[in-house]
């Protein structure tokens, strides 16, 4: 009896993320496979688990502690990053040490701290 297509993938669904985990580990295992790479986070059937935001995780914020001496760069990424207007970066700046955004995803966290370290801003990630 062969199983269809449909078949597998609502087994899939069913399956819990660590369920689900194991199975691609056991996977790989059998066919000699190399995971593919992936930030620090989780081995998921597409993307990371780092992208969401999911019950239980902690709650992450951004915190910019200076923004060295390119101020109107790291404004600008401000604005792009988190999508604030002129006057809300700037009081965000002018408030350093501050917190430039709050409940976001692990990677949107270390993709905004990316970005503005690259225009010299010193920024940390902290768990809440």
């Amino acid at each position: 009896m062969a199983i269809t297509r449909d078949e597998v993938v609502a087994y899939l669904g069913a399956l819990g993320p660590g369920e689900l985990q194991e199975l691609i580990l056991e996977l790989e295992d059998l066919w000699g496979m190399e995971p593919a790479y992936t930030e620090p986070g989780h081995v998921t059937m597409g993307a990371p688990l780092d992208h969401y935001v999911l019950p239980g995780m902690p709650e992450l914020e951004v915190v910019l502690l200076s923004t060295g001496p390119r101020r109107v760069q790291v404004m600008k990424a401000m604005r792009e990053g988190v999508k604030l207007e002129l006057a809300q970066a700037r009081d965000l700046i002018n408030a350093t040490p501050s917190v430039i955004a709050r409940g976001i995803s692990r990677h949107d966290a270390h993709e905004l701290q990316r970005e503005l370290e690259a225009v010299g801003a010193k920024v940390e990630i902290r768990e809440r």
